[in-house]
Parts: C-alpha cells; structure tokens; sequence
C-alpha cells in the first residue's frame, strides 16, 4: 500500500471551495482570455467563449435555475457536443444545482439511455438546446411521471435574463454532479461526485501533468464521460488555460482532423482511449502528417480502455514525420468513481513496460505497459479479492484506492455504495475505508500495472487467464483485423468453453484471407495460451457492444452471442488447431 502527499503538515492540500469559485476567479482576473473553442466539423478556429463570457453566461442561467428550485436538486443537462453545455454545466455549479451529464449521439440511439439516467436522477429541471427540446424520439422515450419537469432551452433568447450576482455557499460533501458510469461490467450508475471530490482531482491531475495557464488542451473526447467532461473540459478551465474542444464524430469521421486541431492550436495536452491512438495509425497516410507541426503536444495520455504499446509504437512512428515526441506519450489510469485520475507520469516518460515471466508453454510473458505513479494526496493497496489482504509488491491483485477525490457513492444506491466504496483491508482495519475498483493490478515500486477486470478473468480447465491478453493476441493474428474483440466464457456440457468474437477491418468484409484469419486467431490462442477456443467469430466493423467510453461490454458479447444476435462470419474453431495435452 502506497500514500503519497505533499501538503504542508503531511495531511491534503486545502482547496478552494468550488470550481465555480475559480470560474468567477478567472472572470475577474483574466476575463479577456479565451478559455473555450468549439470547432464546427473539427475545423478552423470555431466559435469561443472567453472567461469573462462564460462567467455572464453562466450567471445568467444560474439565476433562472435557482428560480426554478434546483438549488440541492438535480438537473439534467440534454445536449449534443457544444458551447452550450459548457454553459450549462457551468450554470449548474454557480447555482449549487446538481448537473447530469447524459451520453447524446443521435436521437433514436441516445433517447432510452437518457430516459433511464432522467428515471434514476429524477431531475427538477431539463436544460437542453431547442433542436433536442423539439425531437420527439428523446421527448417520447421520458419516463410519463417526469412530463412535468420543466426543459430550460438555453442556446436562445437568454440576454435579457437577470444575472445571479452571488456564488452559492458550497461545503465539500455536497454534490457538484452525478456521472453516469458507462457500464462496461454493469448497469450504469449515477457515481456521486461532491464539490470536495472535484477539486481534489483537479489539483491532482494539474500536479501530474504539469498543467498552467499557458496549457493548451485539445480535446475531440465526450463531455458526458469522465475523461472528456473533467479532464478535457473542466481541468483547462480549472488552470486558466484553453479548451478547445471539438464533436466524437468528427474525430472518429476523420480522425486527422486531431492531430490538425492539435497543429492549428498548437495543443500541449490532448488524448483519449487506446483505441483513438490505433484508429490514427490505421487510418491517416503519411503524406497527410508530414505537413503538421506536433511539437507543441508535450502530453498524449492514454486511458479509459486497455492500453495497448503497440497501438502507442505505431501511433509514435506514423506520428514521427510531424516531429510528434514518443516521450509526450502519457499511460495513465482512472475512472468515474475516483472523480477521473487515478495514476499517471510523470509526464515526459513516454511509454514504459513490464514484461512478465515466461509461461510455462515456452511463450514470452505478456507485455504490460505502466500506467505511471499514483498521484499525490491517496493511497493505493493491491489486495488479494478473496481475503482482502495486501499483497507485496509485484503480486497481482485487486486496485483499492482511498484520498479526497473518490467519490461519496452510488446515487440512492445505499447498499452497492458501502460495499464499493468503504472498503476495509482485513489486516488492517484502521486503513481506509477505501474504492474497491473491480479493477486487477500490482504495484513495481511506485508505478501502477493494471492487468485486467476482476469479473471478466476466463477460467479454461483451471487457469485463469485476462481477456485483454486473450484479446490482444487475437488482433494481432492477421493484418484483415480490426483492434477490437471481445474474449470471455461460456458453459457448454458442464465445461467452460472460450468464446472470441473479433471484428474485421473496414474494407475487408468480403477478404477471401477471413477463414485463414479465423485460423489464425485461434492458432495464436493455442500456442500463447495453451487452450483452443471453442469457437471464433468474425464480425463486421463496429458490431461488437460498447460504452460511451468505447469500451467493449463483455457482459453484452456474451449476451449476444448465446441470443445469436451478432451477424457473423461464423467459423468452428474446434478443429483449427491442436493443443497439447
């Protein structure tokens, strides 16, 4: 178990008392400074708010929320990728109102997810924008005892508002707002994250990345996501820097509209998933990065989802022409629950990895990259699941974290909250109380090495092994495949059997390489992991389940592939190798 802290007497920094406090700050004292850029199609220069505009803007919106009685209440913020938001968001903190971020794509998409986040809130008011106030899909799919919940359009007609001239008193434990967790394991759930929590973690990921006024992130990430909202949107804010921040689909459209915007604002910090880092070296040619400039990037994170060194090599060496720095490459580690950071840096490392023992088959050990050093002010334990001990250092266990920036809990969800969060170690009770993450580790020296999640470990005739390497092998057996899969167990006859559902790359649906893909596949499961797959499936690109996040729903592959809902390339893989006994 590791404490790291480097306030004054050895105990927390002390805080300001909100990030609306620090908002109104910035507006007095840099109000001229451009804080936000939104870029119409991931392009140009966009339209900007600076802080003085965001500061009235915000007022203004506040006022009419306390009107409304949102004080202490939630509000649920229903919008698409914008200015608007933001103002939003920020309204919601000036009015002591609790915001509800929820996850917008398209209309018939999007509508159940947030009807279920606006049934479990139970919000007091709706802000939105007119065209999403008008669609009848996300009207419709509204719980009927929520229909007279009033929607507040503020994208229109709000000049003439009064201004709300006095910040709201804030404690720490009071909620700033409920991130809807993306369920990768488990339905979502509102994680509560309090005043306390907020600026706890922003002072953390300021000190880890190296942030000031003069940091400049671009960000293509969503603001409903954790990673998106607090460290794309709320963390620049939070320094007095600049936010630029641009629409998923753009990003995901064309992803070198990224590394443009990067360019063009000469961004110092910006990242996302391992899966953003692939889709770039996949998809832009090197005659499209050989006129950019990325000198200026000095911190590429990458979390949220596994990360992957050799997505991140790839990405480094496509990116090289630009004068792009493999040492601004960033690992790092966190989720809603703790707030966003957990682990990271120090920043200027680059990609660093641990490599494990050799397997007993004559493999080489699986690569495990370093997801950098817990930050200042918590305290991390790896503690074996079963027996809710700490385990020494290079052992693989269970992540339990404790500091001021995880979360109060579960949104009125006593029961999963006290065993989630106020975890104790039985060895030592006065530690703690700490978030069990769910998440498998182990510690070497100060860094953090995350192996996998601890309900998704395959269990075949004993062994135990972690999707994600089962996964990773899988991408790698032929070039017609995509990043992404989804490794897991299934029961047949009373034995557990190996399911791997991978996706094939754009342009090679109808490959003739796709049964020798298949074979591939489960030849290189065979000889890394000593087990044959019962049956491997190729499927389109993006038929595989995902959250918000992009993480891949184990928990839904499996579901759909014992419905038979996925439109396979279907391939028996029982005779495509042997496997010694």
């Amino acid at each position: 178990m590791r404490g790291r802290d480097d306030g004054p007497d050895g105990g927390a920094r002390t805080f300001q008392a909100s990030l609306a406090h620090v908002l109104h700050h910035h507006a007095n004292t840099i109000s001229g400074k451009i804080a936000l850029r939104f870029l119409e199609r991931g392009e140009g220069d966009g339209t900007s708010l600076t802080y003085g505009e965001l500061d009235l803007q915000a007022r203004i919106l506040a006022e009419r929320l306390v009107r409304e009685g949102a004080q202490g209440q939630t509000v649920l913020l229903v919008y698409s990728a914008g200015l608007a938001f933001v103002v939003g968001f920020c309204a919601c903190l000036y009015a002591g109102a609790i915001a509800v971020p929820t996850p917008f794509i398209t209309p018939s998409r999007s509508a159940p997810r947030i009807a279920a986040i606006a049934a479990d809130a139970r919000p007091r008011v709706v802000l939105t924008c007119a065209p999403l106030a008008a669609d009848a899909t996300i009207r419709g799919a509204f719980p009927a005892d929520l229909s007279g919940v009033p929607w507040i359009v503020t994208d229109q007609g709000m000049s003439n508002e009064r201004v709300r001239s006095e910040l709201p008193v804030i404690v720490p434990n009071d909620p700033a707002f409920l991130q809807y967790t993306s369920g990768s394991t488990a339905d979502p759930r509102g994680v509560i994250v309090t005043h306390g929590n907020l600026m706890a973690n922003m002072e953390m990921i300021r000190t880890a990345f190296g942030h000031d006024a003069e940091t400049r992130m671009v960000s293509w990430l969503p603001l409903f996501h954790d990673m998106g909202l607090v460290g794309g949107l709320l963390q620049p804010l939070y320094v007095g820097g600049l936010a630029v921040l641009m629409s998923p689909m753009d990003f995901i459209q064309r992803p070198l509209r990224w590394l443009q915007a990067i360019a063009r604002h000469r961004g110092t910090t910006s990242g996302g998933p391992n899966f953003a880092y692939a889709l770039c070296a996949d998809r832009i040619r090197p005659d499209q990065i050989s006129g950019l400039d990325l000198r200026s990037w000095r911190v590429a994170f990458c979390g949220a989802e596994p990360v992957r060194a050799d997505d991140l090599r790839r990405f480094a060496e496509r990116a090289a022409p630009a004068d792009f720095d493999p040492k601004a490459l960033f690992p790092c580690y966190g989720m809603a629950e703790t707030t966003l950071f957990v682990s990271g840096g120090p920043a200027g490392n680059g990609l660093c990895c641990v490599r494990e023992p050799a397997t007993s088959l004559g493999g080489e050990g699986a690569e495990r990259v370093i997801c950098g050093q817990g930050t200042v002010g918590q305290t991390l334990a790896i503690v074996d699941p079963q027996s809710l001990r700490r385990l020494p250092e290079g052992e693989v266990g269970e992540v339990w974290v404790a500091g001021p920036h995880v979360a109060a809990g579960y949104w009125q969800q006593p029961a999963p909250s006290e065993a989630t969060f106020r975890a104790r170690l039985s060895d030592d009770a006065e530690a703690g109380p700490f978030l069990r993450t769910g998440d498998m580790g182990l510690m070497r020296g100060d860094d953090l090495v995350i192996v996998g999640r601890l309900k998704d470990v395959v269990i075949v005739h004993g062994a135990k092994h972690h999707p994600e390497d089962i996964e990773a092998t899988a991408c790698r057996a032929h070039p017609a495949l995509a990043p992404t899969a989804a490794a897991f167990a299934i029961d047949r006859d009373g034995r557990e059997g190996l399911i791997v559902l991978q996706e094939v790359k754009r342009g090679h649906i109808a490959d003739p390489e796709l049964e020798r893909a298949a074979k591939a596949v489960a030849a290189d499961i065979c000889e890394n992991f000593g087990m044959r797959p019962s049956d491997v499936v190729l499927v389109r690109p993006g038929a595989l389940p995902r959250t918000t996040s992009n993480k891949i729903r184990r928990r839904a592959c499996r579901d759909a592939y014992v419905s038979g809902e996925l439109a396979p390339f279907r391939l028996d893989a029982a005779t495509l190798c042997p496997v010694k006994q």
